[in-house]
């Protein structure tokens, strides 16, 4: 089966390819953006001897422009998407990049496309502290309260599904936690945030729904082979901890913090007071926390991947480690003194 992956070269998807190749998926095309990272095809090629791989240089918002990347690909695994900066270009980068790559899977006949979302698509505002996330879990009608990405992620996941009913190819959906790992992000906001030379504890008690990305990547490996069409599933890895653990794993590991704890019921409160304020200052001051964010994602909830467990997925980097890999990396990164 010949695989195009798009996104190859983001934090998620050089490690997607990897798994391919552990996973015998020798014949892969790689789209990038311009170019591949310096030296990542050569290093892939001497690890993996036997593998075919290709690269393919293109800007998804072009539309219409990459037909020949299609050429001869059986499933595409599309994990390109704009992940920061303006909520415009948010959206193009996910959105209209994705409506480009769907419309020409469609004009050239791809039998299999593998989506790689978010959990911020799921509707949690109305899930109970205790309750599980997993497979069932609805996603969002429009999701255009879950703030600019949130909105990406479910506009695209709706217009996927839409071409597939259009075109008929077979449709697999991946809906990664917070992945983390060497090269990615150090405080995911469900853990809190930063500012005024404080760290605001928000997600407390709250289990993180961590992903390491080897395992995530793992993850959309095996479903993009294994999963039966029209699946779609959670991934999240076992043994995860909760919010204040990670942070208390960071403080000891990486760097030292002024913390401010702000316990749930107390942050839904502020959020209600900020919108308030938000309509009386006609918008002045942005609601960037509303009670339907902070109960869509601190809300200390379960979370469950036994979807993804029952097509033969196991967590090959156990969470100790990955934790530990992580926090010595970002350690790393911190300026000298």
């Amino acid at each position: 089966m010949k695989i195009l992956l798009t996104g190859a070269g983001g934090f998620l998807g050089k490690q997607i390819t990897r798994s391919l190749l552990m996973a015998g998926q020798n014949d892969l095309r790689l789209h990038f953006r311009s170019r591949a990272p310096a030296g990542l095809i050569e290093s892939l090629q001497q690890e993996f001897p036997q593998a075919r791989l290709e690269t393919a240089g293109a800007n998804l918002i072009a539309r219409g422009s990459f037909d020949a990347m299609l050429e001869g690909v059986d499933c595409v695994i599309h994990a390109a998407a704009g992940m920061k900066g303006a909520a415009a270009d948010m959206f193009a980068n996910t959105v209209m990049g994705s409506r480009n790559v769907f419309e020409a899977c469609g004009r050239v006949g791809t039998k299999r496309i593998v989506l790689i979302s978010s959990f911020a698509v799921y509707k949690t505002d109305a899930m109970k502290p205790g309750d599980t996330l997993g497979e069932d879990t609805p996603i969002e009608p429009v999701g255009v309260d879950k703030g600019p990405y949130g909105y990406a992620k479910t506009r695209q996941e709706h217009m996927f599904l839409d071409y597939a009913k259009q075109h008929g190819f077979e449709t697999v959906i991946l809906r990664p936690g917070v992945i983390y790992g060497p090269g990615g992000g150090a405080l995911s906001p469900r853990v809190g945030l930063k500012a005024m030379g404080l760290f605001a504890s928000l997600g407390n008690g709250a289990l993180l729904p961590l992903t390491y990305v080897e395992n995530c990547a793992d993850a959309v490996a095996r479903a993009a082979v294994h999963a039966p069409s029209g699946s779609a599933f959670a991934v999240v890895d076992d043994q995860i901890p909760t919010c204040r653990q990670y942070l208390d794993g960071y403080l000891k590991n990486v760097q030292k913090m002024r913390v401010v704890t702000l316990p749930f019921s107390a942050f839904l409160w502020v959020s209600g007071k900020l919108v308030a304020y938000n309509r009386k200052s006609k918008g002045q001051m942005p609601a960037v926390f509303t009670p339907y964010v902070v109960k869509s994602m601190y809300t200390p909830i379960r979370y469950s991947n036994d979807g993804l467990k029952k097509i033969g997925w196991t967590q090959r980097v156990p969470t100790p480690e990955g934790l530990s890999r992580t926090y010595a990396w970002l350690k790393a990164q911190l300026p000298s003194r």
